[in-house]
């Protein structure tokens, strides 16, 4: 399945794939081929792409019966990218840390492709849960994401913070009801997350442009109220929230009205954040911005309702400590309630 959806957004998926036997493998590789041209790759990193995704795909075929999905993603922030994510529901890897290293095999290989992701790719992350024969944990497989950037034209730079997101319309319909806009610069790094009431063309209509008042330097509670004026002319309205984080002090600052999720992970808990009930555009409460700690090596996460709410730390257990991007995939993948648009957006802050 292909996707080419006209916007200009932060992330689109550009192909998705299952991949049960050797042909699929082909037609991704010729898929992924025609992707990287277009973006502009060098060779030598075309290259890199095609040797990573066939890694990907080869495990999948040896080992997940049948379960693997790989899906290729257009990034444009911090800045542009090519993502491959490949995930499958199979037995999982008992010994991820043993087979990411060279040499080791269980299929009679050289034991040669984990590794050699971790090495061609500019970064990348792997994550699985092993089966146990139980139905105690939501999803068990092998999860591994590699991205590539064009670094002779978009040199890679460090920042402040490493962050993920996911944002996927219902049907993949060229109408999505979610929308993110980041806006990042050396002190501070703010983000708008907003979800058109319902799905299609309508909802789509409703946050069409709101991301233009991340470019205003104004408090937050001022941002949201242009938003909600913005929403009065009519249409049917949206929840949302913007945030902030000021990276010398490590403090998380938000305001938000309605339905959309919000959970802070540190020193090993989860904490739910609430947001005001109502709906932008209509009646809702007083937009008032709250502020909290917010430590390196801390996650936040902000989801719309297109995904499920019944997870825990100990539903993905290791996952916490991995890249944000490898997270935002899995999670939009594993608690999709299957009938909305869904988005998230999870942020870690780096070490001091």
């Amino acid at each position: 399945m292909s996707h080419t959806p006209p916007d200009n957004g932060p992330l689109r998926l550009l192909v998705e794939q299952n991949v049960q036997h050797e042909s699929g493998q082909v037609l991704l590789r010729s898929k992924l081929r025609a992707v990287s041209r277009r973006m502009g790759f060098s060779q030598l990193t075309r290259e890199r792409m095609e040797l990573v995704c066939n890694e990907m795909v080869t495990n999948q075929i040896k080992f997940a019966l049948g379960s693997g999905l790989v899906q290729v993603w257009e990034s444009r922030l911090p800045r542009p990218a090519l993502d491959i994510f490949a995930i499958d529901y199979g037995p999982g890897i008992p010994d991820l840390d043993r087979a990411q290293r060279d040499g080791y095999t269980t299929a009679n290989t050289l034991g040669k492709g984990l590794g050699a992701i971790r090495r061609l790719a500019h970064e990348s992350e792997m994550y699985s849960v092993p089966d146990t024969g139980t139905d105690q944990l939501p999803w068990h497989g092998a999860a591994v994401w590699a991205r590539f950037y064009d670094a002779e034209s978009h040199p890679v730079r460090s920042t402040p913070a490493s962050y993920g997101l996911c944002l996927r319309a219902h049907q993949d319909s060229l109408f999505n009801g979610d929308a993110l806009a980041v806006n990042l610069n050396g002190t501070r790094t703010r983000w708008l997350h907003v979800d058109g009431l319902g799905h299609g063309r309508e909802a789509a209509e409703a946050v069409r442009g709101v991301d233009q008042v991340l470019h205003i330097d104004a408090p937050l509670e001022t941002l949201m109220q242009n938003i909600d004026r913005r929403m009065t002319a009519g249409g049917r309205g949206a929840v949302g929230l913007l945030c902030e984080i000021e990276h010398a002090s490590n403090t998380l600052s938000f305001v938000g009205v309605g339905d959309m999720s919000a959970y802070l992970i540190c020193n090993g808990e989860r904490r739910s954040i609430t947001f005001s009930p109502g709906i932008l555009g209509h009646d809702h409460r007083s937009l008032r911005a709250e502020s909290l700690s917010f430590p390196p090596q801390a996650l936040f996460f902000t989801c719309s309702d297109g995904l499920r709410r019944n997870w825990t730390l100990r539903s993905f257990p290791g996952l916490w400590r991995l890249h944000p991007q490898l997270i935002a995939f899995l999670l939009a993948q594993v608690t999709s309630r299957g009938n909305d648009d869904r988005s998230l957006f999870v942020i870690r802050t780096a070490a001091n």
